[in-house]
Order: C-alpha cells, then sequence, then structure tokens
C-alpha cells in the first residue's frame, strides 16, 4: 500500500513537470478570465432597433420611451431612417427591428392593426419571439384604457359618463399593473430547486452569457482526461508499469487515468466559484467527482477498443467537436439539427451538462459512472486471458 501511494506521488509529480500538461491546467483559467472581461466589455443585451415613420404620433411617443427605458435583456435604439433598419438587421448589428407606421395611433384606434407594424428579423434569430412580447405588450398597454372605455361606453349596462369609466378603468390599471409584462414568470434555481426572488433578466447570475463557462469547464476536463491517456501510451511503451504485478497493472492504469483528470477537475471547480456561476459548492464537488469518474471510465474504455497513441490522437479534436456541437454547451443545437441528439450519448460532456443544468438528473451522471467497473472488469478478463 506504501509502495502504491509512492506511486501515485510520483506520477502527479511527472504530471505537473510536463510543460505540455501545465499548459492544459493553466489554459481554462486564461480562457474564462479573457471571456469574463470581454463579457464584463459587453452589455450582454440584444440591440433591437425601432423606426417611427412619424416621432410626434402620441402612441409612438409613449411606447418608445417605454421601451427605450425598459431592464429587459434586450437593448432597444432608434433608427432615423427605414433604410438604416433594414441595413443593421441585414448585417446582424440588430437581432430585430420594428418598423412603426405614420398613422399607428389612428390605425389601432380604428382597430386596423393587422400587419401595422412590420417586423424585420434576422437570420437565425433566437430572441425575436420574446422581444415581440414585450413590444406587443407595451403597444398594448398604451391602447388599453383607450379600447376598454370604448368597449364600456357601447355597452350601456355599465352606465356612467366616459370620463368616470376612463377614470376608473386608470385606476384599477395602475393596482394592478406591474412592469411591462403580461404574464408573470418565476425563475426556479436548477441546482437548489428554490424560487429566484429577481427576474432572470435583471440578474447579473443568470447573464445567458455566462452559460458557455460550465460547458467551456466540462470540455476542458475531458481535455485533460485525453491528456492523461496519450501520457498513459508514452508510459506503456517505456515500460513503467513492468515492475508491478499483472494483477495490479489494471488499477494503476486506471490510475495514470484519474489523476490527470482530477487536476482538471480541481482546477474545473475552483474556475466555477471564482466565476460566479457555481451553485451549491458540496453539489458542484459531487457532480465534479463522478465526472471526473466518467471521463476516466470513457478514457480506460477508448484506450481498450483503440490501441493507438496516434489513433488517439487523431480522435481528441474530433471528439472536441462533437461534444461542442452535439452538447449544450453554448445552446442545444439539436433544436434546429434533431439529428445530432443521437450522438449525444457517446459524449461524456452532455452527462454532466445535463446533470447540473436539469434539477434532479444527477443520478444520470452517477448512473453513467458504472461503466467504471466494467471497464476494469473487462482489463482483468483480457490479462486472465493472456496468462492461461
Amino acid at each position: 500500500m506504501k509502495r502504491l501511494g509512492m506511486w501515485v506521488l510520483l506520477m502527479s509529480k511527472r504530471l505537473l513537470r510536463r510543460p505540455s500538461f501545465v499548459i492544459i491546467l493553466c489554459l481554462l483559467p486564461v480562457l474564462l478570465l479573457s471571456y469574463r472581461y470581454l463579457i464584463a466589455q459587453d452589455s450582454g443585451k440584444t440591440r433591437v432597433g425601432l423606426c417611427f415613420e412619424n416621432e410626434d404620433d402620441a402612441l409612438a411617443k409613449e411606447v418608445a420611451e417605454a421601451l427605450l427605458s425598459n431592464d429587459l435583456f434586450a437593448e432597444f435604439y432608434v433608427c432615423g431612417e427605414e433604410d438604416e433598419l433594414y441595413s443593421d438587421v441585414a448585417a446582424g448589428r440588430a437581432e430585430c427591428g420594428y418598423l412603426f407606421p405614420a398613422d399607428l395611433s389612428e390605425r389601432f384606434l380604428q382597430k386596423d392593426w393587422e400587419a401595422a407594424i412590420t417586423l424585420l428579423v434576422a437570420d437565425g434569430s433566437q430572441y425575436a419571439d420574446y422581444i415581440s412580447e414585450a413590444v406587443y405588450t407595451r403597444v398594448f398597454f398604451a391602447l388599453s384604457d383607450e379600447l376598454v372605455t370604448d368597449f364600456l361606453e357601447e355597452h350601456a349596462d355599465f352606465g356612467g359618463s366616459r370620463e368616470e369609466i376612463a377614470a376608473l378603468i386608470s385606476q384599477k390599471y395602475e393596482d394592478a399593473a406591474e412592469g411591462m409584462s403580461v404574464f408573470e414568470f418565476h425563475y426556479i434555481d436548477a441546482q437548489t430547486g428554490e424560487v429566484q426572488e429577481e427576474s432572470a433578466e435583471t440578474d447579473s447570475d443568470y447573464n445567458y452569457l455566462t452559460k458557455p463557462i460550465r460547458g467551456t469547464v466540462a470540455l476542458f476536463v475531458l481535455l485533460a482526461g485525453l491528456a492523461g491517456l496519450v501520457f498513459w501510451f508514452q508510459d506503456e511503451k517505456e515500460g513503467r508499469f513492468a515492475a508491478f504485478a499483472y494483477y495490479k497493472r489494471p488499477l494503476l492504469t486506471l490510475g495514470s487515468l484519474f489523476l490527470p483528470t482530477q487536476l482538471g477537475g480541481i482546477v474545473g471547480v475552483i474556475c466555477l466559484e471564482f466565476s460566479g456561476i457555481a451553485g451549491n459548492i458540496f453539489r458542484e464537488l459531487l457532480a465534479m467527482q463522478l465526472y471526473c469518474l466518467l471521463v476516466t471510465a470513457f478514457c480506460n474504455m477508448l484506450r481498450q477498443i483503440v490501441p493507438s497513441v496516434n489513433a488517439i490522437c487523431a480522435m481528441i479534436p474530433i471528439l472536441s467537436i462533437a461534444s461542442y456541437l452535439c452538447c449544450p454547451v453554448i445552446m442545444d443545437i439539436t433544436t434546429f439539427l434533431p439529428a445530432l441528439s443521437y450522438v449525444r450519448p457517446v459524449l461524456v460532456v452532455n452527462y454532466y451538462l445535463q446533470a447540473m443544468q436539469t434539477l434532479g438528473q444527477m443520478w444520470v451522471l452517477a448512473a453513467a459512472v458504472l461503466l467504471l467497473p466494467v471497464t476494469v472488469a473487462l482489463d482483468y478478463c483480457k490479462l486472465g486471458a493472456a496468462r492461461r
């Protein structure tokens, strides 16, 4: 046991003396610090253009003032000309744009609102539907007093003059209306299950730009495990396991794969904590430990299937790109390309991200770790067959 402990210590020192592995360990903090700097330089808001053919229109003024002063995830700005709005949306400088006609108030009061507002959407827009809810809600709020007053005045059963009805509606509206949303949303923390007090759009901890950080950490830990697999092939070629008995070698192999993965996991948790997106620290540590074991099992299985260091090196970029595209690292691209979802079960990054993003999915990650004893059992089976 003492000899095994000494071997673990020496292997750890050897890993930290490898310039390539130290560069990998330093790569994640540098990337995340750069990313956080870019986020700090960005407002984190989607740009949306507004163009009013008649800026003196009463309804246009009210809508413009409300949208320009909003606290949503979208940043609204006014374009002076229609051509400028088209140009911004076409060039991707704006997620989408809204063109308001000159007779906006008149058309809406006459209930001629079909195709009244022109919506311009950039290719691949993800947020146009949510932004439209805010825009049309603001228009509805601006018109609601007038429309309801007209309705009540047309129905004699309600009684009263138009001024009395308008005053009553205005008072009731102010008592009930809050913010700019027709609907009320509650945001649940996927890690604690608790309802958040603040809106996800205004809470900096929920800035959608920070989402790739966890995916980057997951990819980094996988890269550390694959680097350990490459080092194992080098050690095997140099005969570093020859001094140990045959029955110990599968466990030593597992240890040599687990150590670099564990070091990558430690750096990953530290980066998550300092990035400000880590949740419950005990859940973070448990999930990362399970993920490190799963990456170790994956690398051990890969070693048994692909017994060539050159082939492993060729597979590293393929696995990284596949994980980036098929797993929800930045966004769930399978929404647009459902066929990619069939690749996910063989990508270990997916199990970690699903466990951290979906409440109650930790058991899936824990179940996947059962692959670890299976790979060790296969090693012992091959060892027994070779000695017969």
